[in-house]
């Protein structure tokens, strides 16, 4: 067998590692979700300013704004969006601008654009009076319309985090977020953070401090009327009772998901918890109707992300099925998408998901290059577990094509990462006791 070589810059970056996930074939990110005005119809919870003020221009952007991030179209929302920034700045209208900042960044999240997600964000923060670092608010008497949009601010920048794979970071912006939503007497607000601080500790590995969160939230929903809230905190659920093992009660939740996000007609949600579905009943050897929760996922996606990763599971299930034929001809399809996936831990994960499936069906020198890039990303994102799943996967590679001292190097780093995470989880799990 011929061997290939790891280039030199790419083993530059791979020198500090993380924790390698068993079952990458079914790891999955939640992505960010958008703030949920409760004061509005908005469908799938787009920040909008508080006052509602007439049907004004820069109003009515926001509103074009929403629609075009629900159809992906994530480009022109860029645009539309930055052009309500620009009228509120001239209308000297902070709280509105501050809010349009917020959507902005969120759009940018979708991207992959995290430089200008985060100088978006903390642009709305500083508008708002926030001290990023003494995390407290320098405004005297602030008024409910400021609170309302700083907690929905914070939401935002708490699930920015975690989307680069920050966990402790979005795990204590949530909790800030939740107590200034439990001052404005608002239980949806607070459920949104609850649900964003369980998926940071369902991330991090702590299922059941997730499950406990979940739990609790679900029952507060149950006699609630249908809402995106409602189908996020259901999903959350299922998926964390899916790797708890506890199948059937996660079939249960996220059944009972989807049928309110069909209702609901939000395209996103039904295709996110269809792929969840997929997960699960795959779990439970049914695998004609994973297969079937696959495709309906990849069909309505409004993403490339969503997308793919549907396509790479599906994927998988055929590898594993021996239906090689049908396999091989999703594989351009899913290469024809790579390069649109934003650079995120769960842009990075299905990079290397779609590697690992490849490792009986591909060509082990393409499979290295795709690892090591994903290496390269995770290190320039600055994140270290989706670093360490990489490196351990690219480890595995050079370990199955015989250069066992590279399998060994990769090993090495992968366990040096793995313990600087560790002591990090110790430090939260000793917080939250």
């Amino acid at each position: 067998m011929a061997k290939f070589q790891l280039p030199k810059r790419v083993v530059r970056f791979a020198v500090t590692p993380v924790v390698l996930f068993t079952l990458a074939v079914f790891l999955t990110i939640i992505p960010s979700t958008f703030a949920k005005q409760q004061k509005t119809n908005s469908p799938n919870g787009f920040h909008i300013p508080i006052n509602k003020p007439p049907a004004t221009t820069p109003q009515k952007l926001l509103e074009q704004g929403e629609a075009l991030y629900q159809t992906g179209r994530f480009t022109e929302a860029v645009i539309i969006l930055q052009q309500a920034v620009r009228t509120y700045q001239r209308e000297s209208n902070n709280l509105a601008k501050a809010a349009a900042l917020t959507n902005l960044s969120v759009v940018y999240q979708q991207l992959g654009s995290w430089k200008e997600a985060y100088a978006t964000i903390d642009n709305s923060l500083n508008l708002l009076g926030w001290d990023e670092i003494n995390q407290k608010l320098n405004v005297s008497n602030p008024k409910s319309e400021l609170l309302e949009i700083l907690a929905q601010t914070l939401n935002i920048q708490g699930e920015l985090q975690l989307a680069q794979g920050q966990t402790d970071a979005s795990i204590k912006t949530s909790q800030q977020a939740e107590q200034i939503w439990k001052k404005l007497g608002d239980t949806a607000g607070v459920t949104r953070s609850q649900i964003n601080q369980a998926q940071a500790l369902r991330v991090a590995g702590f299922y059941h401090r997730s499950l406990n969160i979940l739990e609790e939230v679900s029952k507060q929903l149950q006699a609630q009327p249908d809402s995106v809230v409602k189908v996020t905190a259901l999903r959350s659920l299922g998926n964390v009772l899916q790797q708890l093992g506890e199948l059937e009660s996660s079939q249960k939740n996220l059944q009972q998901s989807l049928e309110i996000a069909q209702r609901l007609q939000l395209p996103l949600e039904i295709s996110l918890t269809e792929f969840s579905l997929g997960n699960t009943t795959r779990l439970l050897s049914n695998i004609k109707d994973a297969s079937a929760h696959y495709e309906n996922a990849a069909k309505i996606a409004p993403n490339p992300l969503t997308k793919v990763q549907a396509l790479i599971n599906q994927l998988s299930l055929l590898v594993e099925n021996e239906r090689i034929t049908e396999a091989k001809s999703l594989i351009p399809t899913i290469q024809s998408q790579l390069p649109n996936l934003p650079t995120n831990q769960a842009g990075i994960y299905a990079r290397i998901n779609f590697a690992q499936t490849l490792t009986t069906i591909g060509n082990k020198k393409d499979i290295a290059e795709m690892l090591a890039s994903s290496v390269q990303q995770a290190k320039i994102i600055g994140d270290e577990r989706a670093e360490s799943y990489a490196l351990g996967s690219l480890g595995e590679v050079y370990e199955q094509n015989q250069q066992l001292q590279e399998a060994q190097d990769l090993t090495q780093q992968t366990l040096f990462i793995a313990e600087k995470i560790n002591a990090s989880d110790i430090a939260i799990a000793l917080s939250g006791s």
